[in-house]
């Protein structure tokens, strides 16, 4: 079962990858439900020390559901939002990677650039957070496939990679997120020949 779930996220990983532009309400609503779930979860065992775990994961899957079906249908404010998500998690990697401490409101700003620059170039920015987002999805459900010691968010097992696993590891990610890119942007026939972007009808206009 455990194995299933794994195939089932690379599966995702590597459709949100190659298709995430064609399939951007999908990737939306899902990217919208992790937010609503993690937050509600997190303020859910913050009231509850954890004690309550049914009562947190019903709640979590409602409060996942409203926040997915507003990205879907509220359009322009998903796709601020998840630029805005990759602005912060971009500058999180590059805090991480010079090993450098960083006050949270600092946070605001990438926030904020990312969010503008995907209303305002919106092909090429959705594109290029679909391709790397799920590239590194796909190469982490297949790491943990492969290692089930696997654990990125443990700083005792990051501490513990090597420098060429950490190299082998962020090699994967890019050369996988570029063919993504490269294959959404340049292979696929562009908005306006022979296939429409997956846009609600609202804002085709704009």
């Amino acid at each position: 079962m455990y194995n299933f779930l794994l195939a089932a996220v690379v599966l995702l990983g590597v459709l949100i990858c190659f298709f995430g532009y064609r399939m951007v309400k999908f990737v939306l609503a899902v990217a919208g439900f992790i937010l609503g779930a993690s937050f509600v979860a997190g303020f859910g065992f913050t009231l509850t020390d954890g004690k309550e775990i049914v009562v947190i994961l019903i709640a979590a899957v409602a409060g996942g559901l409203i926040v997915g079906a507003l990205f879907l249908f509220l359009y322009s404010a998903g796709v601020f939002l998840i630029g805005a998500i990759f602005g912060i998690l971009l500058f999180s990697g590059i805090i991480g990677f010079v090993n450098s401490n960083t006050s949270p409101i600092l946070y605001i700003l990438p926030a904020l650039v990312g969010g503008i620059l995907a209303l305002l170039l919106q092909k090429f920015m959705i594109i290029l957070i679909t391709s790397f987002t799920g590239a590194w999805v796909s190469v982490m459900a297949v790491l943990y496939f492969i290692s089930s010691d696997f654990s990125p968010f443990r700083l005792e097992f990051i501490d513990r990679l090597g420098e060429n696993q950490t190299y082998r590891i962020v090699f994967s990610w890019l050369a996988l997120g570029m063919l993504g890119f490269i294959t959404q942007y340049i292979i696929f026939p562009k908005k306006g020949k022979n296939t429409e972007a997956v846009v609600p009808s609202d804002e085709q206009g704009v």
